[in-house]
C-alpha cells in the first residue's frame, strides 16, 4: 500500500514435512505454525491452532516451552487459554476429527466469510486493498498414522496374520486419498493453513532384478525412498513439500562440545542438545524446488531461527561478516563483536543483533534468487556506510520483517532486505522514516 517490499510467502494453505524418525519433523512443524500464529497475535488478535495427533506423542508442557520463545506468547498459557487445541486418536478417529474441522470451517468461516474479512497491506490491480479471511492454523501429525473407523473395525475383527486383515492398507489409502484431495480446496476457501507430517521409508525392492532401480516419484527425493503410508496426491496437492533429509548432533570438531554453546562458560561436553537438520524443498508450487539448507534445532528450545540464519551466512562465504576466523562482526552492526562461543547467547539477548542477522540473511538470499534486479547489490559494508549517513542503523534495526494486519499502526515499523537495497540506490524512502526520524531526534 505504501511502497514497501513484502515477501508474501512461507506458509501455504497446505504444507507437508516428511522425513525418517528423529529428524525433528514435528518440532519444525510447531515452529512454523507458531511463527505464523504469532504474526496474528502481533497485530492484536487472538490466533487459533488445531492439532490432530495421530501418534499420541504430543505433550502440552513441550508445546508451552516452544510457544513461550515467541514474544507475544511468552507470558500466556496458549493451551489453557484455548488458542491451541489438541486432540488425538484416543478421543477421535480420523474421520471424526476431519468432520468436526470441516463443519467448523464451512459453517463458521466460509459461510460467514464477510464477518471474518481482514484488510491486508497488499493492493489489487485497481489499487484497492486486498482482503482475506482471518487466518487459522491446523496440524496433522502424522498422515502416515491417520486411521479411520473402518480400519479399526477390520483390525478388531481380524487377528494379526489373518487374511481378513489384508484390506487394511487398501482401505487406509482410500481414506487418506480423500482427505488429501479435499484439504487444498477447504483450506484455501477458509484461509485455514494446514501443516502435515509424514514418514519416509525405503522402497521394498523384493522381487526386483539386481540391475533394476525403483522409479523416483519426485526428482529431488533420493533413489529408493518413499513417503510411507501416504497417497501420491500429497506429492502435487501440497503448496510445498519439505524433507528433513538428515539430522546430526552439531559438535565442534576440536572440543566435542556444541558448535554454538548456550553461553561462553557452558562447556556441555558430549551434549546432544544442539542438532543440525538438513532441509530440502523437494516440491514447490510457487518457486524453485531442490533448495537445501540447514536448520539448527535444540532438543530443549526447538528451532533456533536466528542462530540458523547466522550459521547460514557464516557457512556461505561469511556473507556480511567482517573480521578473522575467530573474532568477527556483522558489517551492518560493527559495534557487536562475535565469536563462535558467544554468538548464541548474544542472539538470545540482543534484539539488534537478531535483526541485523535476519536482514543480512535476507539480502544473501536475494543474491541467490533475484537475478534480474534493475540495480547492483552492494556489499554489506557499502550498504552500512551509505545508509548510516542517510538514516542511521539504530533506526533501521528497530524494525520488523513480517507484515501484520495493523501494518501501518504497529508500534514497530516494517522494513525488508529489498527495501534496504532500494534505499541504497535512492529508489524510495520508507513510508515511516520522516516521522520516525523526528521521534528519535526528540
Amino acid at each position: 500500500m505504501r511502497g514497501e517490499n513484502i515477501l508474501n510467502g512461507g506458509f501455504g494453505a497446505l504444507i507437508a514435512i516428511v522425513g525418517r524418525p528423529n529428524v525433528f519433523k514435528t518440532t519444525i512443524a510447531h515452529f512454523m505454525t507458531l511463527g505464523a500464529a504469532h504474526n496474528v497475535a502481533d497485530a492484536g488478535y487472538e490466533p487459533y491452532i488445531n492439532t490432530y495427533d495421530t501418534e499420541m506423542n504430543i505433550h502440552t508442557s513441550r508445546l508451552l516451552t516452544l510457544a513461550q520463545k515467541f514474544v507475544r506468547f511468552a507470558h500466556i498459557d496458549i493451551i489453557m487459554s484455548g488458542i491451541w487445541k489438541i486432540t488425538d486418536a484416543t478421543k477421535h478417529l480420523g474421520e471424526d476429527w476431519y468432520k468436526k474441522l470441516k463443519d467448523h470451517l464451512r459453517e463458521e468461516k466460509i459461510k460467514n466469510r464477510k464477518k471474518y474479512l481482514m484488510q491486508t497491506p497488499f493492493m489489487d490491480k485497481k489499487g484497492e486493498p486486498i482482503y482475506t479471511i482471518f487466518p487459522t492454523f491446523g496440524q496433522l501429525d502424522s498422515i502416515t498414522k491417520f486411521v479411520t473407523s473402518d480400519i479399526e473395525e477390520i483390525s478388531n475383527k481380524n487377528e494379526i496374520g489373518e487374511s481378513g486383515g489384508n484390506m487394511i492398507f487398501a482401505r487406509s489409502g482410500l481414506g487418506k486419498a480423500r482427505l488429501i484431495m479435499e484439504l487444498p480446496g477447504l483450506c484455501n476457501a477458509a484461509a485455514h493453513y494446514m501443516i502435515c507430517t509424514a514418514h519416509v521409508a525405503d522402497i521394498n525392492t523384493m522381487g526386483m532384478q539386481p540391475h533394476q532401480q525403483p522409479a523416483k516419484k519426485l526428482q529431488h527425493m533420493r533413489m529408493g525412498e518413499k513417503i510411507k503410508g501416504v497417497p501420491d496426491d500429497v506429492l502435487f496437492l501440497t503448496n510445498s513439500l519439505w524433507q528433513a533429509t538428515s539430522s546430526v548432533v552439531f559438535f565442534n570438531n576440536g572440543t566435542k562440545c556444541p558448535e554454538y554453546p548456550k553461553t561462553r562458560d557452558t562447556k556441555d561436553e558430549d551434549s546432544v542438545d544442539l542438532n543440525k537438520v538438513t532441509m530440502k524443498l523437494i516440491r514447490n508450487k510457487s518457486g524453485p524446488s531442490g533448495y537445501t539448507f540447514d536448520l539448527l534445532v535444540s532438543q530443549v528450545d526447538g528451532v533456533l531461527s536466528s542462530l540458523s540464519e547466522f550459521h547460514h551466512i557464516k557457512e556461505n562465504g561469511r556473507y556480511g561478516l567482517e573480521g578473522n576466523n575467530t573474532n568477527y562482526h556483522l558489517a551492518i552492526l560493527p559495534d557487536v563483536n562475535i565469536t563462535r562461543t558467544t554468538v548464541r547467547e548474544l542472539l538470545d539477548t540482543n534484539a539488534k543483533l537478531r535483526r541485523a542477522v535476519k536482514l543480512t540473511a535476507d539480502i544473501y538470499h536475494i543474491t541467490l534468487f533475484y537475478k534480474d534486479l534493475p540495480f547492483e547489490i552492494p556489499s554489506m559494508t557499502d550498504l552500512h556506510a551509505k545508509l548510516e549517513k542517510e538514516y542511521g542503523w539504530d533506526v533501521l534495526l528497530n524494525t520488523r520483517d513480517n507484515w501484520t494486519f495493523n501494518q501501518y499502526e504497529h508500534e514497530t515499523p516494517f522494513l525488508s532486505g529489498m527495501d534496504l537495497l532500494e534505499m541504497y540506490h535512492g529508489i524510495r524512502q520508507p513510508y515511516w522514516f520522516s516521522s520516525k526520524k523526528e521521534k528519535v531526534t526528540k
